[in-house]
């Protein structure tokens, strides 16, 4: 078991490595324009390690409240759309925890799993999961455990 954990973090950081692999990180704030930086200060007044980089058509500002670490995108207006957090999957809601141990899901092994916020106070939650072949899927569930394809 051990083994498979170890192996679906390393495919993880390997896909993530690839996913920002066209992204440079820029330290602080600094260079972003007035209405993001307005935006971002504003929804998240206490923060530290701001690092922020372009991600297609929005802008990524990764940081630092309290102990948890965020993910926060904006549009280049200053628009918020969303916030990843990652979770433990007991802190999944359980009527989502119940949906991947008996839904399709149930032989997957379970890798990371983040917490989405979005606007109008929605919750939904993005699980990695891995087939016995090592086939990765992505599965999104909203707050009631309901899948969202």
């Amino acid at each position: 078991m051990k083994k498979y954990i170890w192996l679906s973090l390393c495919m993880i950081l390997v896909s993530g490595a690839y996913s920002v692999s066209g992204q440079v990180y820029n330290k602080g704030l600094d260079n972003l324009s007035t209405e993001v930086r307005t935006a971002f200060s504003k929804k998240y007044a206490v923060s530290s390690e701001e690092n922020w980089a372009r991600v297609d058509h929005s802008i990524l500002i990764s940081f630092r409240s309290g102990n948890e670490y965020y993910d926060a995108f904006f549009d280049e207006k200053g628009k918020w759309l969303r916030t990843e957090t990652a979770i433990r999957f007991e802190q999944l809601p359980k009527i989502v925890q119940d949906s991947l141990k008996t839904g399709e899901f149930s032989t997957w092994q379970k890798g990371s799993v983040l917490k989405v916020e979005l606007p109008g106070a929605a919750e939904n939650y993005r699980i990695y999961v891995y087939s016995k072949d090592w086939n990765e899927m992505e599965v999104n569930f909203d707050k009631s455990g309901k899948r969202i394809i």
